[in-house]
């Protein structure tokens, strides 16, 4: 799964993108410091099953530390977003182009107001703007898809009304649309009956706004929570919009990881404290993480990073943690490795389906899964994966 970071620039993506990942991708104060988009991995925490055995997991991706399984998702971060994007201002073209894949967008706000909507430097802006602005030219961005040379094809629309679904499918199938969510829309807008030359643009408007918010659900990171302009700006961002809004101090987390990285200090993502790894370490080299753990650990929170990444898949896009195992009895793979493997599959994702993603011929040979977690129960092709699930597939291939 694909997680994407958007905002203007200067707004700290780059800095977020590089403390979930611990990557060195260029990082500044200045607008258009990503041209190219980043790619990396993250991580998310889930209970592994390991906690209760006496052996420890050995994961084939990501890691395991004392029964917390670290589990790999792809983030990236794209170029800087600025007003008038979707006609091509700033790197909006290539910008839009980069987020078809994501499955989730992490809108990262620059809470403490001190950068305009272009990214550059100013005493007092609202941060709010950048919500409003961001969300219409998302919104321009699929009007500007679907309805490109819209009075030519609804004609041929108008004479077989059947086909608007599917036409406007294919026109939206690069960011990942389906017929059946097109359906949905035209439904819930009153549209699927209107005739499609007389279509207004409220009506246009309507469509790409609800197609916006289902197929690219956004998640807000007022980052920047360190600086001290930014509490005063968080009431009026998390009443300014609909979305789900998390603090964030992506600078913060950054230090804190590299600290951890260099034998400094030992600490958790996501936890609200550090342990000091050597009592020889010089006031100067501890000054920048003591100055984090007295503004926000101390305070008893945290960086809200990996609880933002965590929200993301495990909230808003409802995934799940599923271990399917070769040996039931030994929660082993073929090879004799100890819970080697962790899928994360939607919600509702059925036993059958989690086979097709282990491999084809499982899917194709499927006879019926042994819930391990459950005394071995016999489930069928139905049944629907719960998060910490641990399943055996049985099937003829």
């Amino acid at each position: 799964m694909l997680v994407g970071l958007i905002g203007k620039p200067s707004s700290g993506k780059t800095t977020l993108f590089n403390s979930m990942c611990l990557t060195d991708a260029k990082m500044g104060d200045y607008p258009f410091t990503t041209i190219n988009p980043n790619k990396g991995m993250a991580h998310v925490r889930v209970q592994c099953p390991c906690i209760n055995l006496p052996e420890d997991c050995e994961p084939n991706f990501g890691k395991c530390v004392n029964g917390t399984r670290y589990v790999p998702i792809e983030v990236i971060d794209v170029a800087g977003l600025v007003p008038g994007a979707s006609t091509g201002k700033g790197m909006g073209n290539k910008f839009l182009d980069d987020l078809r894949q994501a499955n989730m967008l992490i809108h990262v706000l620059d809470s403490s107001g001190t950068t305009d909507a272009e990214g550059n430097e100013t005493d007092a802006y609202s941060p709010t703007e950048d919500i409003l602005w961001l969300d219409d030219e998302l919104i321009a961005w699929v009007k500007r898809i679907v309805f490109k040379d819209w009075d030519r094809f609804s004609k041929k629309l108008d004479a077989d009304r059947s086909r608007l679904a599917a036409f406007i499918n294919e026109k939206l199938s690069g960011l990942g649309s389906q017929r059946s969510i097109i359906s949905g829309i035209l439904r819930e807008t009153g549209l699927t009956d209107k005739n499609p030359r007389e279509w207004s643009d409220k009506d246009k408007q309507d469509f790409a706004k609800m197609f916006k918010s289902q197929v690219f659900p956004i998640l807000i990171a007022a980052n920047k929570i360190d600086r001290p302009t930014s509490e005063a700006n968080l009431a009026a961002i998390k009443s300014g919009t609909e979305d789900k809004v998390m603090n964030t101090s992506g600078l913060c987390e950054l230090f804190l990881r590299k600290a951890t990285q260099s034998g400094l200090i030992n600490y958790a993502p996501g936890s609200r404290d550090f342990e000091i790894l050597s009592k020889d370490q010089t006031i100067r080299e501890l000054k920048p993480v003591l100055a984090i753990k007295e503004k926000l650990l101390d305070l008893g929170k945290s960086t809200g990073v990996i609880e933002l990444l965590e929200y993301a898949v495990f909230e808003a896009l409802s995934m799940r943690a599923v271990f399917p195992v070769e040996d039931q009895n030994r929660l082993t793979d073929k090879d004799g490795k100890l819970l080697p493997d962790v899928h994360l599959v939607r919600s509702g994702t059925n036993t059958k389906e989690l086979a097709g993603l282990i491999h084809s011929d499982f899917r194709e040979g499927f006879l019926h899964a042994l819930l391990v977690n459950e005394s071995n129960k016999r489930i069928s092709a139905n049944y629907e994966l719960n998060m910490g699930d641990i399943v055996k597939i049985v099937s003829t291939k």
